[in-house]
């Protein structure tokens, strides 16, 4: 995205910039910041807007797919932060304890009053459950479930013609997009895990920096929605973070981009066009 060849296969980042083992308990809340009445520092997930470059339409397998690139931006007070618990708990229901892990956020208290997130200075103030982390095969990595949902819907009145639902994320920091912030850590915190670990395996922590993306290209297997048999014309791309309001954040109203493009299936083109969807 933007000229920024980013592979998430190769995503290894490790640190012990924030406090913390990851733990199994769903609701914990830190004495010391209950008793101070320490502020709150939440996320807050923003979908960036796609450029030309981040969509594309193929054909695969005999299926013609309009593939998109995702990034998510934290324009919150705090980091995301989600880590999986010791053991499964079966929260995919598939009955196989080894490709599943209950995900909890873990949130900070604003310790020491500066107004922002301070790693290893502002303690932690809740965790609590969050959904699913599960192992995707296909990706070779674990995914927070049900981190973002597609669809496409021909304008101007609205109607769903495409939908892809679950979409699962190995949550990371990945593109620094606003450095000009001075709470945005100079490098990638997430994910991390214990020493000698990989990003994004089975209890590794995920999560996204303030002032950090996380971002995933069009050529990622889940990218995509299906479009043959779709007629010519104009479409609205729609993008959702959290779509089932599972993360605690700062702001629930700016999780969804809604992006007008030009889309011509049987051509394999898409174009992005200005202004905004009307529906």
């Amino acid at each position: 995205m933007r000229g920024i060849a980013l592979t998430r296969m190769r995503l290894a980042l490790a640190t012990a910039l924030v406090s913390g083992a990851a733990s199994a308990g769903l609701i914990a809340i830190s004495e010391s910041a209950e008793a101070d009445g320490a502020k709150g520092l939440l996320p807050d997930l923003v979908t960036l807007a796609p450029d030309g470059s981040d969509l594309v339409v193929i054909k695969e397998r005999g299926r013609r797919l309009l593939r998109m690139t995702t990034e998510f931006a934290n324009r919150g007070e705090g980091p995301l932060e989600i880590f999986p618990s010791a053991e499964s708990g079966n929260c995919d229901g598939d009955g196989n304890p080894d490709n599943d892990r209950d995900a909890s956020q873990r949130t900070f208290a604003d310790t020491d009053g500066d107004g922002g997130f301070s790693a290893g200075v502002d303690g932690i103030l809740t965790e609590r459950r969050v959904g699913c982390m599960r192992y995707h095969a296909v990706h070779d990595h674990w995914h927070v479930l049900d981190f973002a949902r597609y669809e496409l819907r021909r304008e101007p009145r609205g109607r769903l013609v495409a939908k892809r639902r679950k979409v699962g994320f190995c949550v990371g920091d990945n593109r620094r997009a606003f450095p000009k912030d001075p709470r945005t850590p100079p490098k990638g915190v997430y994910p991390f895990g214990p020493p000698g670990s990989i990003g994004c395996d089975a209890m590794a922590t995920q999560g996204v920096s303030i002032g950090w993306t996380d971002l995933y290209l069009y050529w990622v297997p889940g990218q995509e929605l299906r479009v043959g048999g779709l007629p010519r014309g104009r479409y609205c791309l729609v993008m959702l973070a959290d779509p089932r309001d599972l993360i605690d954040e700062r702001n629930e109203d700016n999780n969804v981009r809604r992006t007008p493009i030009m889309l011509d299936p049987k051509r394999l083109t898409v174009n992005r066009l200005r202004g905004k969807c009307r529906t």
